[in-house]
């Protein structure tokens, strides 16, 4: 039987005090949080910032929300404008812009649209490119980037700028690297790699520049 999770609906105003007896916060307007986030669900709509911790099983976002300190959180979708400072987020869904300041950590990580990060470090990374993205250091297992089909935008403007991709299975396109490391690597389409490193196989489209080429050894 379903139960009806203890909703507290805010519109505007810096919270301070919030009821611990709540599960479910819903914003739908501007409001700022100025104290701890505990909630099994968060949906905001409108403009939110989190100025301490948040901690949250479910995180919707479809406005413009600022998660300024710690974030711990088991799903995170997000339609709108979000930046986050560093936290641990298990599974993300973005079909909008994501700014990461500091460094995230992520079990599963979808996106379609603009990511800015400076560290991000998952298992599974799928990028489809909307536009211009930038992550400083790429850190996953298992990392797919390509462009989205459907964005209008000259294909130029749809690319992922990075110091350094780092993994096992590398499936690359539309990319710009200083630091390309992985066991098997596909460097596709219009991608501009200075280093790769590589230690079973690698493949390199026609279209695609590498500067250098080094096989490492397996540890």
């Amino acid at each position: 039987m379903f139960q009806q999770l203890r909703t507290l609906t805010l519109t505007n105003g810096r919270i301070k005090h919030l009821d611990v007896e709540y599960e479910q916060l819903n914003i739908r307007g501007a409001v700022a949080l100025h104290q701890e986030v505990r909630m099994k669900k968060v949906s905001t709509h409108g403009h939110s910032s989190f100025y301490f911790p948040t901690i949250v099983q479910v995180f919707n976002s479809t406005g413009s929300c600022t998660l300024k300190d710690y974030c711990e959180i088991d799903e995170l979708t997000n339609a709108g404008n979000i930046k986050i400072s560093n936290g641990c987020v298990q599974k993300i869904t973005s079909s909008g812009r994501l700014m990461i300041e500091g460094k995230l950590q992520c079990e599963h990580f979808e996106a379609l649209g603009i990511v800015k990060a400076a560290q991000l470090v998952a298992n599974h990374f799928h990028l489809k490119l909307s536009g211009e993205s930038k992550i400083d250091r790429l850190l996953a297992e298992n990392v797919v980037i390509e462009k989205d089909k459907v964005t209008l935008l000259p294909l130029f403007k749809k690319k992922l700028i990075c110091h350094t991709i780092s993994g096992k299975q590398l499936k690359l396109s539309y990319t710009s690297a200083a630091i390309v490391e992985g066991e098997v690597v596909i460097v596709g389409e219009n991608c501009l790699i200075e280093r790769l490193y590589y230690t079973d196989e690698y493949s390199i489209a026609s279209n695609a520049v590498v500067h250098h080429i080094i096989r490492r050894e397996k540890e």
